[in-house]
């Protein structure tokens, strides 16, 4: 279900939802495939969370991106009491998310870096 794409592709497909909103609703998408979006988009968010610490630095406002983006996205999961806590728990995030870290180890650390930036020089 899950096909492995680069780190930068990964972020692309977030951003792309974050900038359009009526993404789900054009695409004729079922409400579990909308969902899984949701928990793709916010699996790439943890794993840049967790990478570029080491890339950029520690960095409040790559920190205040993160969540900024963790939060648009869940705004679009169908149960709006869903939190970036307990998705934590939800079974196919945690197999989207183990995928997302695969494919960040796989991306050069220029890379890395690239998306690392994008993020921190993100604009809400």
């Amino acid at each position: 279900m899950i096909k492995t794409i680069s780190f930068r592709s990964l972020l692309g497909l977030g951003f792309a939802a974050v900038f359009s909103q009526a993404v789900i609703a054009d695409e004729g998408l079922t409400q579990a495939e909308a969902n899984t979006i949701v928990k793709e988009d916010v699996a790439s968010a943890q794993v840049m969370a967790e990478v570029c610490p080491a890339v950029i630095g520690k960095n409040a406002k790559f920190d205040g991106n993160i969540k900024l983006l963790v939060q648009s996205y869940l705004a679009d999961y169908s149960d709006k009491s869903m939190t970036y806590e307990s998705i934590q728990s939800d079974s196919e995030y945690k197999a989207v998310l183990n995928e997302a870290r695969e494919t960040a180890k796989e991306t050069t650390a220029d890379e890395q870096k690239s998306v690392c930036d994008d993020v921190l020089n993100y604009q809400a």
